[in-house]
């Protein structure tokens, strides 16, 4: 993809996210900073290496990968391919510090990590005795590396009996599993799929009736969540990063935001 349809590919997500007046809005925003000369808050700095729990647990969870990076010639058509944000792995501290604000007994639950990406949450799940945890990627070759991940992490903590798995394909086909949920998305897709997706979920509540948690970590389409009828917001919060994730974040990001969301009645 050329750096000229990778912007035009960017205003779309923007418009598809915020509407018109957000895009422009956004664009003011940023010449103004440009005109100043003030770096624009968000923007990635440079690679500042392994991440420590790569470094600890022998795995690949570091990197920012765009979402145009994921678009091959075959595959730029692909609506899904076209909407997805890309890969940035949580920070371990601020994910587990959700997990335990939602204070849920594990082992009633499936783990699903929607966009898994390299799999950072999948993995960071696994300290909590899930019934089982699943990381469903759309590009074969993040799945490929979550993968390599989970044959290679080799934490002490980490919970071997917890069935886990990694599945490619494109999470608005995905046959969600029987029994209660936690979701976890951290911001995989744009609004065109992210409606598509919340539609799948509604269809899978009528035919089976259970609790779902969903987990958003940075959350540009909150909005659509607390618009969907059968979700029912618990908290939006900021939480901490430990010292050591903020070293290692690419954005001098201090927390990770992140909203709850629990089902209702779906009719």
């Amino acid at each position: 993809m050329s750096e000229r349809q990778a912007h035009i590919r960017r205003a779309r997500h923007w418009i598809a996210n915020r509407g018109w007046r957000g895009f422009f809005d956004e664009l003011l925003w940023r010449t103004r900073l440009t005109l100043k000369g003030q770096a624009i808050p968000g923007r990635p700095g440079p690679e500042v290496g392994p991440h420590p729990f790569d470094l600890a647990y022998n795995v690949d969870t570091t990197g920012l990968v765009w979402g145009e990076s994921l678009l091959t010639t075959a595959g730029s058509h692909d609506p899904a391919k076209y909407w997805a944000t890309g890969y940035y792995g949580v920070a371990p501290s601020s994910f587990q510090d959700a997990l335990k604000r939602l204070a849920l007994d594990w082992s009633q639950y499936t783990f699903i990590d929607i966009g898994c990406g390299k799999g950072r949450a999948l993995l960071l799940a696994l300290r909590h005795p899930f019934q089982a945890a699943i990381g469903v990627e759309l590009s074969p070759e993040l799945a490929a590396v979550a993968e390599a991940n989970l044959h290679s992490f080799n934490a002490p903590w980490r919970i071997s009996s917890v069935p886990t798995r990694v599945l490619t394909g494109d999470a608005t086909n995905f046959e969600f599993p029987q029994g209660p949920l936690v979701l976890y998305l951290y911001h995989p897709f744009a609004a065109p799929v992210m409606r598509r997706f919340l539609d799948h979920l509604g269809r899978s509540l009528r035919e089976n009736p259970r609790t779902v948690y969903v987990l958003y970590t940075n959350p540009e389409l909150m909005k659509i969540l607390d618009t969907t009828p059968f979700l029912t917001k618990l908290w939006d919060a900021h939480f901490a990063m430990s010292k050591e994730d903020v070293a290692a974040d690419r954005f001098s990001s201090t927390f990770e935001r992140m909203t709850a969301y629990r089902t209702e009645s779906v009719r």
